[in-house]
């Protein structure tokens, strides 16, 4: 692809999730659905999704565990395929997260390499959540051991994306697509002239999802 990004090294700041830079909303004993922010973002860029999403759920947005330039990360980009490692101890600190709480979590919405890693997390564990939401998102692009267990338990998953987003050309978004079909139940939104970002049509997309999700339950 031309023109690809440029990308500066991330920093691992704990192999565990920052409780004081968790962000919760909504009531607190609904089930859990968690806010995975995109590189070089914060805790604080997806709450801003809530206002408009189902009352069903709350939502928790967490932190990276890496430093990148003056936000945060969950792995190193570009990603190389023969080395998981990051992405790997980002989805092993929310895991452990997970298991603290008393109240399920239930699901995740990730953009761009929180997208990656909402995906991980049932690639680690095809059981770990009900469903997930990537925005501009993909998986990592290498065969993980959960693979099968995934696609035989395939989750409901939507997919929000841009025709138009710089960090993915036609070859890697049918890649993404065929992934996708083959692990999840997949939903498709695309929007042909939409960048590397979420638009209103995905927002609403987004709330309808999650309101099947809890009438589902």
């Amino acid at each position: 692809m031309t023109n690809a990004p440029q990308y500066a090294p991330i920093e691992l700041i704990s192999p565990h999730i920052d409780e004081d830079a968790v962000v919760p909303a909504g009531a607190a004993d609904a089930p859990i659905v968690l806010l995975l922010h995109g590189l070089g973002s914060h805790e604080g860029d997806l709450a801003g999704l809530v206002p408009f999403l189902p009352t069903s759920f709350a939502y928790v947005s967490l932190r990276g565990i890496y430093s990148y330039v003056q936000g945060y990360a969950w792995c190193e980009m570009p990603v190389d395929p023969e080395h998981p490692e990051s992405l790997q101890a980002s989805a092993a600190a929310v895991e452990n997260w997970i298991a603290a709480q008393s109240t399920p979590v239930v699901g995740a919405i990730g953009f761009s390499q929180g997208g990656a890693l909402a995906l991980q997390l049932l690639r680690r564990d095809a059981t770990a959540l009900d469903f997930v939401v990537n925005l501009s998102g993909f998986p990592f692009p290498a065969p993980m051991p959960g693979d099968a267990a995934l696609a035989e338990t395939a989750p409901p998953a939507l997919w929000g994306h841009g025709g138009m987003d710089p960090h993915f050309d036609a070859e890697r978004e049918e890649q993404i697509r065929t992934f996708m079909r083959a692990h999840t139940r997949l939903e498709e939104e695309r929007r042909p002239h939409l960048a590397h970002a979420v638009d209103e049509i995905e927002l609403r997309a987004i709330a309808a999802f999650l309101q099947r999700r809890a009438d589902e339950r």
